[in-house]
């Protein structure tokens, strides 16, 4: 029986995401050359398939009889192997991940799994482990999974999966081989949601724009309706900055979606203005261009950074009951700020 502190792997569809062959390939390779690494970190950008990566990868290591080994070898889908982790989900394969509203893995959590890597494996050669996602590790969490990750067992493979531009320990990096997970190129993209949704070209390319071109992450963001909520918070903060809404009434918009979804919004804002402060065209999000452009002008590029900072200090608080709606608007106080002109002190 799965410990209840993890939970079975479990997967109907193991083959990684078109743009993702290649790479899938190579680590096949090396997976049949005995080379494949124990701990691997799966980094790259929200919605660029990470998880079905790891899933696929998954598949490779539990499977018995691999289809097509060392040219680009796949799970065969029938053995034991494929169908526990295509069924209920499968003993010798865990999945780490948030499993309650603390939005973290919790050491009990990975003290679980550190057991579960001592044992031998239940039915399968080898076992896995997923843990999703590393910078969702509280503190004591991450030290507690660096001694399994210092010296894991022979039979033991552990897929980790980074978001990028979220803060992970360095010691966990270190012990880790670091793999990027890239987005496909925008003709592959666009065609690949293409088949997905009916939106015209125009709202498909602008879904591709505010998701970094990741795939999956327009995907959702269409499916939840965002790019509608996402102009009305682009022309909230706009009109705030201009001292035309108050704060409580520019907050709104952004009160319409997920905190963390808000967060991640203002985050991508506050990222293009600190590229524009070095690279006035280096800005992804076209229809804040100007916005952005204009803020940079003001500030010194050194101080645009500390928007970001800013931004990053209320993710670390979200472990606490905070008031979504308080954390919101400070951060957009802070954009403000940077219309004031330089040297004149904020009101006390």
């Amino acid at each position: 029986m799965a410990d209840p502190e993890t939970q079975p792997l479990q997967s109907d569809f193991f083959a990684p995401w078109p743009w993702q062959s290649e790479v899938h390939k190579q680590l096949s390779q090396r997976l049949s050359e005995g080379r494949f690494p124990h701990a691997l970190m799966l980094l790259g950008p929200a919605g660029v398939g990470k998880r079905q990566l790891a899933v696929s990868l998954a598949s490779l290591l539990l499977c018995e009889a691999l289809v097509n080994p060392g040219e680009g070898v796949a799970a065969c889908g029938e053995c034991k192997q494929c169908r526990l982790l295509g069924g209920e989900g499968h003993p010798d394969a865990r999945r780490l991940m948030p499993t309650d509203q603390s939005r973290y893995i919790r050491i009990h959590q990975v003290r679980a799994l550190g057991g579960v890597v001592m044992e031998s494996p239940q039915v399968a050669k080898r076992k896995v482990a997923v843990i999703e996602r590393a910078d969702q590790l509280n503190l004591n969490a991450a030290n507690a999974l660096l001694k399994t990750l210092e010296e894991p067992p022979a039979d033991t493979f552990l897929l980790v999966l980074q978001r990028e531009g979220q803060p992970v320990l360095p010691t966990i990096r270190s012990r880790c081989q670091i793999l990027r997970v890239e987005a496909p190129g925008t003709v592959e993209a666009k065609a690949w949601l293409a088949q997905r949704r009916d939106e015209d070209a125009a709202a498909l390319d602008q879904a591709l724009r505010w998701a970094g071109g990741a795939p999956l992450e327009a995907l959702r963001l269409l499916e939840a309706d965002r790019p509608g909520q996402r102009g009305q918070c682009l022309k909230a903060l706009q009109q705030a900055l201009k001292s035309e809404l108050t704060m409580s009434e520019a907050v709104k918009p952004f009160l319409a979606m997920p905190l963390t979804e808000a967060l991640d919004l203002l985050q991508g804002w506050a990222l293009d203005l600190a590229r524009a402060g070095a690279d006035p065209e280096a800005i992804a999000d076209s229809e804040a261009a100007p916005m952005l452009r204009f803020l940079a002008g003001r500030r010194h590029p050194a101080e645009l950074i500390t928007l970001h900072e800013a931004i990053m200090e209320v993710r670390r608080g979200l472990d606490y009951n905070v008031n979504p709606e308080l954390e919101l608007i400070g951060v957009l106080e802070r954009w403000r700020q940077l219309m004031r002109r330089p040297g004149v002190a904020n009101p006390a």
